[in-house]
């Protein structure tokens, strides 16, 4: 039997002062967590106040409450006394409104706003959206900038109970902006620091650059980077390299190999637009943006890229 939003609601009136949460397992086994009532409320008083949600407010969500994306929705409209609404998530989202239709908060993932975009005529009127559950990639980003939606990239986790940081999805801008009470830093790897007003402190494995102690870039994992003929190589940066030559959905990853250590593999998913492409005329345009020992060794075409239940790329 499905878990529902009503099951989520009455799991966050009950008497405990925690709720579970599933991590995604994109860095290792999914596991259940417990966060704090508290901790949870303050993240989600922190998307109200940002988003200037209250109770004439109407939020959806295209999420499920299994993850911690949708459970919040579900908290935020419990504090804020708002209107909220939900549906079974698929890749053909918002398809119960119409364009006279209102919404003032929207929660989806990448792979729902190819459809919204694809269908932009046939969408309510949506003042914010918030896309999480994995990272977007070049060519999503710029269509959602060229149409004028306002949409925000979330970067968070389960374990900070949703989103620390927003970015503003327009051109020019490529930097995460933290909400009110949090800061970041780096670590002695580069990676990112997450701390709170309050004193609780994340440390990540997202490598990162910082703009200030409230802004950020994200630059990929330190335990997804690659060793390959003793150099290191950040597959996040070759993928922002590689982006302005491949249209389908791609990732670069590794295998083992008795030479290189690792070899380096380009995976690309199998689409209308590289069913015919030259495997030689990629490798010399690649050869343009990519120093030699970022190349990769192979080329493979997959029907699908590896995931986790909730979108993110396994590497």
């Amino acid at each position: 039997m499905m878990y529902s939003f009503e099951d989520f609601i009455k799991e966050w009136k009950n008497d405990a002062d925690y709720i579970e949460a599933h991590t995604s397992g994109s860095t290792g086994e999914p596991k259940c967590i417990r966060l704090s009532k508290s901790f949870v409320a303050d993240s989600a008083r922190r998307t109200i106040r940002y988003f200037s949600i209250s109770a004439e407010s109407h939020i959806h969500s295209c999420v499920a409450p299994d993850f911690i994306g949708g459970k919040m929705m579900g908290v935020r409209a419990v504090l804020a006394g708002c209107r909220l609404t939900w549906e079974i998530p698929s890749n053909r989202p918002l398809g119960a409104f119409s364009p006279h239709d209102e919404l003032d908060l929207v929660a989806i993932v990448p792979s729902q706003m190819l459809h919204i975009l694809d269908h932009a005529d046939e969408m309510p009127k949506v003042r914010a959206y918030i896309i999480g559950g994995s990272p977007i990639n070049a060519a999503l980003r710029g269509r959602i900038e060229r149409s004028g939606l306002n949409a925000y990239e979330t970067y968070g986790m389960t374990e900070t109970a949703s989103h620390i940081a927003l970015r503003h999805i327009v051109a020019g801008n490529e930097w995460f902006s933290t909400l009110d009470g949090i800061s970041v830093s780096l670590d002695e790897r580069g990676c990112l620091v997450i701390e709170y007003a309050g004193g609780e402190r994340f440390v990540t494995n997202d490598l990162a650059t910082l703009q200030s102690p409230y802004s950020f870039r994200i630059e990929g994992r330190y335990d997804h980077v690659i060793i390959t003929g003793g150099k290191k190589l950040n597959p996040v940066e070759v993928e922002r390299r590689l982006s302005s030559l491949i249209d389908s959905e791609f990732m670069v990853t590794s295998v083992p190999d008795e030479k290189w250590g690792n070899r380096v593999v380009l995976l690309m998913e199998r689409s209308d637009d590289i069913e015919d492409y030259d495997e030689g005329v990629m490798l010399s345009k690649m050869r343009e943006v990519l120093p030699p020992w970022q190349m990769p060794k192979e080329i493979r075409i997959v029907e699908s890229l590896p995931r986790t239940p909730n979108g993110k790329l396994k590497r």
